[in-house]
């Protein structure tokens, strides 16, 4: 932790700010070690106070970092200001810090300057560490697992909300702490919804089904989507458009690259699905960071500016989508190492028909 916290109070140096508020709940988290749900942190450039209420004394006690000296109080805004001292810049998480929280402060430090700050604890955690890594596979191993068990277990008289319920049981049973996200199932035409939520409706036959789903484990997250076909004889159309993605995606993870612009990387994917005529149908990014967060930086679209850094973990996930027939899309999460990019996800990609 401590590595963290030299880093941020470099930063906050860099911006002249005395003390800065930590307000984001994922943040906290990596900052500190807390997993609560209410907590603020003050940061300066000695000390580390971390405040919450008396619901979390002892959670705190186990789990906060000995670098931060812990508050159990009631207003903990209010209270926090006894430890300012004399700093005359106090920085906030310009992102993440609501309006009421900052015309609190506003109104508690009357006399200080108040300066909203970047994403840089963001920045800071795209690039991770081995240990977040580790935790991440094995959240991913999870989900590799479960997408082996429910194929087994997939047939037409099942339901959209039948099959979410079976992965997040089976998750749950595989030891996850939680869901990364609300299971995605979403079969025939309603596929065509990247963001489809599963409906009380049977999967039926000879269709597509999109199923997208990560498990959380000690505190991190895994994303992986695969699509499938239900039946004997897949629909040439659907056939076209799952090798087209498959390609796009394959070509993207190959060519990932450490000092690559996440544009740059998206634009691999994206002409390929372009010059075959559905780029329009491909209308999200190719992907996102993966962390304590399922949707964190770097991210990776047409225009982020961000560049892959090495140790980062994002996905790769182009997609088609044809409304009133269905979609396609291919999930894996990559980590970026020296020696070029790691897919991180085992499920095959190849067809599956169940």
């Amino acid at each position: 932790m401590n590595d963290r916290l030299e880093k941020l109070r470099t930063f906050m140096a860099a911006e002249k700010v005395d003390s800065m508020y930590v307000t984001n709940r994922s943040s906290i988290r990596y900052l500190s070690g807390f997993s609560g749900s209410a907590a603020l942190l003050l940061i300066s450039e000695k000390d580390a106070h971390f405040f919450t209420d008396f619901r979390y004394k002892e959670q705190s006690a186990q789990e906060v970092s000995s670098e931060f000296e812990i508050h159990i109080g009631k207003k903990l805004l209010e209270e926090s200001t006894a430890f300012i001292g004399n700093a005359k810049r106090v920085g906030f998480e310009s992102r993440y810090t609501t309006y009421s929280f900052y015309e609190e402060l506003k109104k508690l430090l009357d006399d200080r300057e108040l300066v909203p700050l970047s994403d840089y604890i963001m920045e800071l955690r795209s690039r991770k560490t081995p240990e977040e890594i580790e935790k991440i596979e094995r959240a991913q191993k999870i989900t590799d697992a479960v997408f082996s068990e429910v194929l087994e277990i997939i047939n037409p008289e099942m339901t959209e909300l039948e099959l979410a319920a079976e992965i997040e049981y089976r998750m749950k049973r595989h030891g996850a702490e939680g869901f990364a996200f609300s299971t995605i199932v979403a079969s025939g035409p309603h596929s065509a919804l990247p963001h489809a939520k599963p409906r009380p409706v049977k999967l039926g036959t000879e269709t597509m089904v999109v199923i997208d789903f990560g498990a959380r484990l000690d505190g991190y997250n895994s994303d992986m989507t695969r699509t499938i076909w239900i039946g004997n004889s897949p629909d040439p159309k659907f056939l076209e458009i799952y090798e087209i993605t498959l390609k796009a995606q394959t070509l993207a993870e190959e060519r990932a690259r450490i000092g690559m612009k996440a544009s740059d990387l998206d634009g691999i994917a994206r002409n390929y699905i372009k010059d075959r005529g559905y780029g329009e149908q491909f209308g999200h990014g190719l992907g996102h960071g993966v962390g304590i967060d399922v949707h964190e930086l770097p991210r990776v679209a047409e225009s982020s500016e961000e560049i892959l850094n090495e140790n980062t973990v994002f996905t790769v996930e182009p997609g088609i989508y044809l409304p009133g027939f269905g979609g396609v899309r291919i999930e894996d999460m990559v980590v970026l190492q020296k020696d070029g990019p790691r897919i991180l996800t085992a499920s095959s990609k190849e067809l599956i028909k169940v």
